[in-house]
């Protein structure tokens, strides 16, 4: 994924990343591209009480 945004402010160069830090009470945009994959796939925060609390999803690409 690319990094676009943190804390609302556009990043002056995207940044490739696969995981990305986001502090508490901020928040993180990121650009994702599925040119050579479909189906689905998951994003989640590493915090297992995070993940519980919705910090968990899927994206289906078709």
């Amino acid at each position: 994924m690319q990094i676009i945004e943190q804390a609302g402010r556009p990043v002056d160069s995207p940044v490739w990343q696969d995981v990305v830090n986001v502090l508490a009470g901020s928040s993180v945009r990121v650009r994702i591209s599925f040119d050579d994959f479909t189906g689905k796939t998951v994003y989640h925060c590493h915090i297992l009480d995070h993940e519980d609390s919705g910090m968990m999803g899927l994206i289906e690409d078709r």
